[in-house]
């Protein structure tokens, strides 16, 4: 086999297409050869695969993409494992062809019609994926918030691009909720958070807890006073930074030193678990009653 073929084969997990083999001097003729002889197998018109490979997750998404045809790119959770971003690829692969694509099918895949921007397009290891910050957008709503949560976090995204590529794109699928996220972001996650706190205690029977409680010096956003049970909500990570960190820890200190118990949740717990949240929250405050009553 020639060097450069190999290359290209091993550069490509063991897939491949016509225009691939084309670049490396094969021939028709050739190629039907390597097929009959069984080396190689024909998994669609110009996709082929090598025959000696147990086929696995990245060679799955290369043949959804190239069987979806020109133009097609991974996307979605797709996309969002093969840039890194999660560590499991999803259970099916997500492509996005241009509109107008006419083909079969593909088995274990989900084709998503919509003509891209070349700005939201770009190639990692030899492979068309959408771009990191329209990946962010769709995966969040597929796979969930963490996927942005984590991508800013990290740095692998800013907020101000993810808001001009959300733009370019309204209208997609799953456009508004990806919408909802950034805007909850752009206004404070965390002030989010907290009024969908107030609004699951107002909704779950608990009696007793206040905002805007006083105590230690400290202005606590949720507390139930009478139980000494504090309730913080944390934004999402990418809004902290080291100050903010310190001063929260400082007051939680002070806090449980002067015999509160500090509950801390996430703008995912209260978004993705109330219920868990809720459970949490009863818990907490029935053991404080317990305690105060001396039962």
């Amino acid at each position: 086999m020639p060097q450069d073929l190999r290359a290209m084969i091993a550069a490509h997990d063991g897939v491949f297409g016509t225009t691939h083999l084309r670049e490396c001097g094969i021939t028709a003729d050739g190629v039907r050869h390597r097929v009959a002889t069984g080396e190689w197998v024909r998994e669609a018109r110009g996709v082929f695969r090598v025959a000696d490979r147990l086929v696995d997750d990245r060679m799955t998404a290369r043949l959804a993409v190239l069987r979806a045809g020109p133009g097609a790119a991974l996307a979605s959770g797709s996309a969002a494992w093969w840039h890194g971003l999660i560590d499991a690829a999803p259970e099916s692969v997500t492509v996005i062809a241009p509109r107008g694509r006419h083909g079969d099918p593909i088995e274990g895949a989900n084709v998503w019609h919509r003509t891209l921007d070349t700005r939201d397009l770009t190639e990692v290891d030899g492979l068309t994926v959408t771009s990191c910050e329209l990946t962010v957008l769709d995966a969040a709503v597929d796979v969930g918030v963490k996927v942005m949560d984590s991508a800013l976090l990290k740095k692998r995204v800013k907020l101000a691009d993810l808001d001009a590529v959300q733009r370019r794109n309204a209208g997609r699928r799953g456009s508004p909720r990806a919408r909802a996220m950034l805007e909850a972001m752009s206004s404070g996650a965390r002030s989010e958070a907290e009024r969908i706190t107030v609004r699951l205690l107002r909704s779950s029977g608990l009696c007793g807890w206040k905002t805007n409680v006083p105590a230690c010096g400290y202005v606590l956003d949720i507390a139930f006073e009478a139980e000494r049970v504090d309730i913080e909500i944390d934004g999402m990570a990418f809004h902290s930074d080291a100050k903010a960190f310190q001063h929260d820890r400082t007051r939680q200190n002070v806090l449980v030193a002067n015999g509160w118990t500090v509950l801390r949740f996430t703008w995912r717990d209260v978004t993705t678990r109330p219920n868990w949240v809720l459970a949490q929250i009863r818990t907490a405050v029935r053991l404080r009653s317990v305690e105060n009553t001396g039962a």
